[in-house]
């Protein structure tokens, strides 16, 4: 798979990329040890190796910048570092909307805010965003237990 250079050098500003062949036997404890069945397999690692994201599968060049800045938003707010987490988040509202990552970027927009500032009503503003940018997606669907009676 081959992405524009745009699209390569704002992972590699990111993230330490690494690329295993998995027809290679050596790689094979590598495999085995994060279960791999498909390729390409795309893995978020904290610096021991833990998965904080992963998804499997080809993307087209805009929606795999956006999984892949949605996935590390997902990481930093593992961390806590809820201001980076933020920053991945609106960049992927305001460069990639349209993506199919752009609703998890919406709901998770308003839980790191939430989780900064637990007295705030950004948690509640942000998914009403995404009831009204993206009604049909799943990540509407999972904070729809807020408008239970």
């Amino acid at each position: 798979m081959t992405y524009p250079e745009t699209f390569v050098s704002e992972i590699v500003n990111r993230c330490v990329p690494v690329q295993i062949d998995n027809s290679k036997p050596e790689n094979e404890s590598l495999l085995k040890r994060y279960h791999h069945i498909w390729t390409p397999d795309i893995r978020i690692l904290n610096d021991d190796g833990d998965v904080f994201q992963e998804w499997q599968g080809y993307l087209p060049p805009a929606e795999f910048v956006a999984r892949a800045l949605v996935s590390i938003g997902q990481a930093h707010l593992r961390l806590r570092a809820f201001d980076k987490a933020e920053e991945s988040y609106v960049e992927v509202l305001k460069r990639f909307p349209t993506t199919l990552a752009a609703p998890e970027a919406q709901y998770y927009l308003g839980v790191t805010r939430y989780r900064r500032d637990p007295e705030g009503n950004e948690l509640l503003h942000q998914w009403a965003m995404l009831r009204a940018k993206y009604p049909a997606s799943e990540f509407r669907l999972k904070q729809s237990f807020k408008e239970l009676p």
